[in-house]
Formats: C-alpha cells, sequence, structure tokens
C-alpha cells in the first residue's frame, strides 16, 4: 500500500527504511540477498526515487545494507546488522534513537555546503566546528563550484551525513535538490540565504535591521543626504533585505528617496581589488557631491567607495561618513577603521545547529521555522557628526596629499 500524501513527512526516509527492515524479515532474506531496488520501492510504496535512495543509504550506514554501483542494494553480513553482544537482535526503535537514525554510539555527521570561503564564511565555519562539537557531532565541509556542484552535492552528501547545513549560492530560485531533500523529510537547515515562499527552515541574520539601524545611526548624526552602495541585488536575500532596511529607515524619518543617491555595482569581495580605480563609483561620487554619508551593503564595498574618495581628495569622515556590513578583518585594516554591521558568527552557528538537531531529533513539528539572528553596529572612526557647515581645506592640504596607487 503506498504512502498517503500529506502525511507528516518529517520522517519520510526513515519510515521507509522501517519498511525495507519489514521486508527483509518477511521474505527471510539471507546474506548478500538483493534488497529492493529504489525504483522498486518507489513504485511499492508511492514514493520518489530520492526518498527511496536515501532510506537505503540510511540502512546502508547502520551496517544493515551494503550497496554496489550498477548492481543493487544487498544485505549485509549477519555480523554488520543490529546485534546485542548475546547475538539477539537490537529493535528498529532502540536503533533507530540517535539522530537521523545512526548507531547509537557513532558520532553525527553533519555537511555544511558553501560556494566559497572569504572572511565571514571561513569565521562561520570555525564557529560551526565549535558549535557541532558542543552538540557531540562531527562537521565536514563542501564547497560548491556552480548552481550545478551545488546540486550534485547535495544529493551526494544526503547519502553520507545525518543532516545539512546550506549557504546557498546567488540564485533567485530556491535549489531543487533541497526542496526535495526536504520533501523526503531529510533534515537540511539553510543558513544566510532566506528564499521567500520556500517551504525550508532558514538560520539567517536580519540583514533589515541592521541596515536599518545603520542608516539611523546616520541620521541621529545629523546625516540627512545618505548614499547606499550594494552589489546586484537578485538572488540574495541579504542584499535585499538590505537595500529594504535602507529605504525604509529613510522614509520612518521622513527623508525623500533619491534613486541618484543609490549606486548598484558589480560583484566587490575579497578577491577584487577594491583600492583600484573603480569609475563608475567615482562617477557616482562626483554626481551626488552633497552627500555626506555612505552605508554599503557590505564591507569590502566600503572599502571600494573609501579608496575612491580618497582619489578625489574626500576624506573620511570629516567629508564622507561610511559604513559598511558584517565586520570582516578588513573593517579594522582600513587607514580609517570602518564603522559597520557586525553578524555574530558563534550565534549564528549555535542556532544553525540546535535548528538542525531539532529536525533531526524530529522535534520543530511540521511547518518550516525562520531564526533570525540579531546584528549589532561597531562604531569605529569613519563616522562623524556632521553639523553642515562645509570644511574648509588649507591648501597645502589639498595640494600635498599623497597620491594613492
Amino acid at each position: 500500500m503506498g504512502l498517503v500524501r500529506g502525511t507528516n513527512r518529517q520522517h519520510l526516509y526513515r519510515e521507509t527504511a522501517a519498511k525495507v527492515e519489514r521486508i527483509i524479515q518477511t521474505r527471510m532474506l539471507k546474506p548478500h540477498d538483493p534488497v529492493p531496488s529504489e525504483a522498486e520501492l518507489a513504485a511499492m510504496f508511492g514514493i520518489s526515487r530520492m526518498t527511496a535512495k536515501l532510506a537505503l543509504d540510511l540502512l546502508a550506514r547502520q551496517g544493515r545494507v551494503y550497496r554496489l554501483k550498477r548492481r543493487g542494494t544487498f544485505l549485509a553480513e549477519a555480523e554488520s546488522a543490529r546485534l546485542n553482544e548475546d547475538g539477539t537482535e537490537i529493535p528498529d526503535s532502540a536503533a533507530d534513537a540517535s539522530a537521523g537514525g545512526a548507531r547509537g554510539d557513532a558520532r553525527r555527521r553533519i555537511a555544511f555546503v558553501l560556494p566559497v570561503l572569504d572572511s565571514y564564511t571561513s569565521r562561520l565555519v570555525s564557529a560551526l566546528e565549535t558549535a557541532a562539537r558542543a552538540f557531540d557531532s562531527e562537521l565536514m565541509i563542501r564547497l560548491s563550484k556552480d548552481a550545478a556542484d551545488e546540486e550534485a552535492s547535495l544529493k551526494q552528501l544526503a547519502g553520507e551525513v545525518d543532516g545539512i547545513l546550506l549557504f546557498a549560492r546567488g540564485r533567485e530560485t530556491m535549489s531543487p535538490a533541497a526542496l526535495e531533500l526536504r520533501e523526503t523529510g531529510f533534515p537540511i537547515v539553510l543558513i544566510d540565504r532566506l528564499f521567500t515562499g520556500a517551504a525550508m527552515d532558514f538560520v539567517v541574520h536580519d540583514s533589515f535591521q541592521g541596515m536599518y539601524d545603520m542608516v539611523k545611526r546616520f541620521i541621529e548624526a545629523g546625516h540627512r543626504e545618505i548614499g547606499f552602495v550594494t552589489n546586484p541585488i537578485h538572488g540574495v536575500s541579504s542584499i535585499d533585505e538590505r537595500y529594504k532596511g535602507y529605504l525604509k529607515a529613510l522614509i520612518d524619518h521622513e527623508i525623500p528617496v533619491q534613486s541618484q543617491y543609490i549606486l548598484v555595482v558589480e560583484r566587490v569581495n575579497s578577491q577584487t581589488h577594491y583600492w583600484e580605480g573603480n569609475p563608475e563609483m567615482e562617477g557616482f561620487l562626483k554626481a551626488n557631491r552633497k552627500l555626506t554619508a555612505v552605508a554599503c551593503g557590505d564591507d569590502y564595498l566600503a572599502a571600494a567607495v573609501y579608496y575612491t574618495a580618497a582619489r578625489m581628495n574626500k576624506t573620511v569622515p570629516e567629508d564622507l561618513s561610511l559604513s559598511g556590513f558584517s565586520d570582516s578583518e578588513l573593517a579594522q585594516m582600513l587607514p580609517v577603521p570602518l564603522t559597520t554591521v557586525a553578524q555574530p558568527a558563534d550565534e549564528h552557528a549555535r542556532r544553525a545547529m540546535q535548528t538542525l538537531l531539532d529536525r533531526m531529533h524530529g522535534k520543530g513539528g511540521k511547518k518550516p521555522v525562520t531564526v533570525k539572528i540579531k546584528t549589532k553596529i561597531i562604531e569605529r572612526m569613519s563616522l562623524a557628526v556632521h553639523t553642515g557647515i562645509p570644511r574648509l581645506k588649507p591648501e597645502t592640504e589639498a595640494s600635498g596629499r599623497r597620491k594613492l596607487s
């Protein structure tokens, strides 16, 4: 009889594994006898091939079966089956007591899939490793090369680990593989990226509130002509939320939103020579000479604005107050330490790990959850009070300034 659609799908692949166990017992299979294939299980129980694959992979991790490429799945030797020391079989409920269905004496294996290692994600990896150890789990890292590799990695890892944390690549739609894993009940949690309308668990920083608070801090310091510099918005929820936070802060304080004060540039990141000339950014600052402050979508963009302003004989913060986002190492390394919005990695990692483990233990209910982590403004030297009085530059200062290269 097929599984009824619409029932609790949190443990669908584990329920299927239990059904395979009953097939093994009913058919009195012996070691090395073939076990029903993924296609057979899908037809038998009205499930997807992915669910069937995850069920067989789970039994393989438990040592109950073994799988041979292009040959099938077979019952393992008796010594690999789940037996007590006296030779009696361990009941299904006891064997499945640990999270993810692994043996009770095994550490949970959790994979973290991410697109790149930069200052921020490196801190996150370190924090996740600490959190994994605290929860007696083992963390493995997988760097995805592109969207296709991300899809392949998710499908492969689902058969090797007990749960997945995904730092999704910038894309406009949710990963199909991630959605399919969620549908089967496999524990997967997305971090840092939020896809509106996707029935997934998310743990993200509150980028909207973080940027709102940053722009509000500029306003409290007397600034009214506030620009916004961002990377392309589409496909990355955190960038979109920061943009919305900027707009809302201006609107709430009755400051007109001026489209010419918003610059969208090609991606600037840790692999970019942000100190080199940027004609687009220079044109933006020249066209908007009334700007007294610029809020940037991340610290690398802020660094690019800083060096562009320096080439134009604008000093930070005397002529232009400046802020970044994420509090990377770069924020403290600029000639003028950068005011920025910090994203606490430790709290992010702890909440992400806890959310994933809750799913692995069957907690949290049927509905997907979204956890938002509070950000924090780190105020350094790049923000100054705006008095409204133009600063007069001595000629020697303007003419004697060292040219940056």
